[in-house]
C-alpha cells in the first residue's frame, strides 16, 4: 500500500480502509509485498461500497428490545423506594420478619419473597425432586390487577402459607421476563390470573387455576393433594383443611 501511494501513509491507510481496490490475499512472507503494483492509468479504481453505520443503536420502536425493561406496575405511581429498601433490609437482618408499621400500597401488592424459590424454573424443578414437593407456578402480569391482588389476598394468608410451605416448590416470575416467556410459550399460557401445579420429575402440568382467593385455594390445593397425595407415591390421608381467615 506504501510503495502504491508513494509511501503517502495517509493515503496508505484510506486505501487499506476503503478496500483499494487490491487483490485481498494472505500476505505470509515479507516477498509478498512486493508483489502489489501501483495503478496505472489503464487501471479503473472499483467503485467505494456504500456503507451506512451506527455509533448508538436506538431502541426499536416496535417489536421487543433487546433488553428487557421493568414493567410498569399499576401501582409504580404509589410506590415508595425508600420504604421498600428499609422493608427488604429489615427482612434480611431479622429473616423474613416484618415490621407491620411500614405499610404501603406497594407493601399490600408484594410479591411474597418469603414463599418465592429464588431461582430459575430448572432450579425450582430441582429442589422439587430432592425435597419431594410438587411444583406450584404463578405467573405475574403486572399490570393485570387481579394478578396483584393474589399477592394481596391470597399468597399473604397464612393458612395458604402453610399449605405451600409443607407441600410445594413456589415459583413466582413475571410474564415478560425471559423465564416467563418462556414458560408461556411451552405451556400455552393465555389466560391471567394464572396458577398451575407441574410434576417436577417430567414438567408435566397436573392443573391449572385462573380465578382463585384463599377460600377457593384452599379447597382446591387440598383437593389436588388428596388425589394426587405426596410426590414419592407414598399413600397419605388428605391433609386438614386450614382455618381461614375471613
Amino acid at each position: 500500500m506504501l510503495e502504491a501511494c508513494n509511501n503517502n501513509l495517509e493515503m496508505a491507510v484510506t486505501m487499506f480502509l476503503d478496500g483499494g481496490g487490491i487483490a485481498e490475499e494472505p500476505s505470509t512472507s515479507s516477498a509478498s509485498v512486493s508483489t502489489v503494483r501501483p495503478h496505472t492509468e489503464e487501471e479503473v479504481r472499483a467503485p467505494i461500497p456504500q456503507k451506512q453505520e451506527i455509533l448508538v443503536e436506538p431502541e426499536p420502536l416496535f417489536g421487543a428490545p433487546k433488553r428487557r425493561r421493568p414493567a410498569r406496575s399499576i401501582f409504580d405511581g404509589f410506590r415508595d423506594f425508600q420504604t421498600e429498601t428499609i422493608r427488604q433490609e429489615q427482612e434480611l437482618r431479622n429473616g423474613g420478619a416484618i415490621d407491620k408499621k411500614l405499610t404501603t400500597l406497594a407493601d399490600l401488592f408484594r410479591p411474597p419473597i418469603d414463599l418465592m424459590h429464588k431461582g430459575s424454573f430448572e432450579t425450582a424443578k430441582e429442589c422439587g425432586q430432592m425435597q419431594n414437593k410438587w411444583l406450584m407456578i404463578n405467573i405475574q402480569n403486572v399490570q393485570d390487577f387481579a394478578c396483584q391482588c393474589l399477592n394481596r389476598d391470597v399468597w399473604s394468608n397464612e393458612a395458604v402459607k402453610n399449605i405451600i410451605r409443607e407441600h410445594f416448590i413456589f415459583w413466582q416470575v413475571y410474564h415478560d421476563s425471559e423465564e416467563g416467556q418462556r414458560y408461556i410459550q411451552f405451556y400455552k399460557l393465555g389466560d391471567f390470573p394464572y396458577v398451575s401445579i407441574l410434576d417436577p420429575r417430567t414438567g408435566q402440568k397436573l392443573v391449572e387455576w385462573h380465578q382463585l382467593d384463599v377460600s377457593s385455594f384452599l379447597d382446591q390445593v387440598t383437593g389436588f393433594l388428596g388425589e394426587h397425595g405426596q410426590l414419592d407415591g407414598l399413600s397419605s390421608s388428605p391433609p386438614k383443611k386450614c382455618a381461614r381467615s375471613v
